[in-house]
C-alpha cells in the first residue's frame, strides 16, 4: 500500500508500506478521506516536532474491511470515523477522566501510522460509526469538529454572549458555527483571506479585515466594552494578544489554535488581574466525537461548505503546497473506491 511520512530529514515521501495486520482488538479499515489539518501543516513546515517514518493524518474516516478476535459492535462494511487519540487509561490523568491529557498520550497519525494510507489499523474503540447519510468525507471531518466542541464548551458561551474568532480557516468556522449552537447572540469574526470571510458572512458572522480594520476599536464601537468570548483560531502570539485586547472586563479568552512552540506572549499580568479576564487553553476531543457526528447528521453543523479542496494520495505534495499557502479551507485527501 501507499503511505505518506515524513523521512529522518522531515520531507514528506510517499512510499510503498506493507498492509497492516489486525490485532485481538483491532479493526483494519480502509481510508476513504482524509483532512489536513493545521497540526499538519506545522509538522510539515517543522514548526512542531513530528515523529519520523510513521505514516501521516490524524483525521480520518474509511470502511471496516477486516477485523480482530476481540471486537464488539462493529462487522465488516461498516463506515467509521476515527479518534486518532489513544489514552493509557492507568496515569493521574486517565482516572480523573481527563484522558486528553494522559502522560501516555499516543495519537495516530503523529505518534503511531495514521490516515495518509490507503489502509490503516485502528484500536476498535477509536471507530465511531457513521451515522446514516453522513459521508466518509464529513466523517473525516468528526475529529475537527469534536475538537472545536469541546473548546467551546470549555470556555462555556451562554446564552445572549457576543463571541469574536480571530481566524477563518476550517476551525474558526465551526467555531463560528458553534458558537451559535451554544446561544450567542452575536459572533464577530477577523480573517484577512475574503473568500473565507465570505463563508462567514453565510454562517451569519460579522467581518474584520484585520489588515485593513481596526478590530479592537470596531469590537469596542459594535459592543460598547468588548466581547464576552473572544477564540483564537490562528495560533500566533499577536493574535493571542489581540483576543485579550478585545474582551470586555471579566471576559473569557480561549487559545484553540496550535502555535509554533517557540512563540512567546507579551501581555501585562495586571491587564489579566484588573480586567479580571479568564484566560485559557483548550486541547483535542475528550468525549466530544459521538455528539460531533450527531451534529453533523442532523445538519447543524454544516461541514460540506468548509471542504475546499481534494487531492489524491499520490498528490500529497500539492495539498500540502496548498495549505501552506493558507488559501485553502480543509483540504481533503480521498479515494474514489467507496
Amino acid at each position: 500500500m501507499l503511505g505518506a511520512m515524513l523521512d529522518e530529514t522531515g520531507k514528506l515521501v510517499l512510499r510503498e508500506c506493507p498492509k497492516p495486520l489486525v490485532g485481538p482488538s483491532e479493526v483494519l479499515i480502509k481510508v476513504l478521506a482524509s483532512g489536513i489539518c493545521g497540526t499538519d501543516l506545522h509538522i510539515f513546515s517543522g514548526k512542531i516536532y513530528g515523529k519520523p517514518n510513521i505514516i501521516r493524518g490524524h483525521e480520518f474516516a474509511g470502511k471496516i474491511i477486516e477485523i480482530g478476535s476481540n471486537v464488539k459492535g462493529l462487522k465488516i462494511g461498516d463506515l467509521v470515523a476515527v479518534d486518532p487519540n489513544i489514552p493509557c487509561g492507568n496515569c493521574y490523568f486517565c482516572r480523573r477522566g481527563e484522558i486528553h491529557l494522559c502522560e501516555n498520550l499516543k495519537a495516530l497519525g503523529v505518534d503511531l501510522d495514521g490516515g495518509f494510507a490507503d489502509y490503516c489499523v485502528i484500536p476498535y474503540d477509536r471507530a465511531y460509526k457513521l451515522p446514516n447519510g453522513v459521508s466518509p468525507e464529513e466523517g473525516a471531518m468528526m475529529e475537527p469538529c469534536a475538537c472545536a466542541l469541546h473548546g467551546v464548551e470549555k470556555i462555556q458561551i451562554k446564552a445572549g454572549d457576543t463571541v469574536l474568532i480571530i481566524g477563518g480557516g476550517a476551525l474558526g468556522l465551526i467555531l463560528l458555527q458553534l458558537a451559535y449552537i451554544h446561544g450567542a447572540s452575536k459572533v464577530f469574526l477577523s480573517e484577512p483571506v475574503k473568500e473565507k470571510r465570505e463563508i462567514a458572512k453565510s454562517f451569519s458572522a460579522y467581518t474584520f479585515d484585520p489588515l485593513k480594520d481596526d478590530v479592537i476599536s470596531e469590537i469596542k464601537r459594535l459592543t460598547g466594552v468588548g466581547v464576552d468570548v473572544a477564540i483564537e483560531a490562528v495560533g500566533k502570539a499577536d493574535t493571542v494578544e489581540l483576543a485579550i485586547n478585545c474582551v470586555r472586563r471579566g471576559g473569557k479568552v480561549l487559545i484553540f489554535g496550535v502555535s509554533d512552540q517557540r512563540e512567546i506572549l507579551n501581555i501585562s499580568p495586571f491587564d489579566i488581574y484588573y480586567k479580571e479576564i479568564t484566560l485559557m487553553g483548550s486541547f483535542v476531543n475528550p468525549y466530544t466525537n459521538s455528539r460531533a457526528l450527531e451534529l453533523i447528521a442532523n445538519k447543524r453543523l454544516n461541514v460540506k461548505k468548509i471542504i475546499s479542496h481534494k487531492f489524491p494520495l499520490r498528490e500529497i505534495h500539492k495539498a500540502v503546497e496548498m495549505g501552506l499557502s493558507g488559501n485553502a479551507l480543509r483540504i481533503l485527501i480521498v479515494w474514489e473506491d467507496f
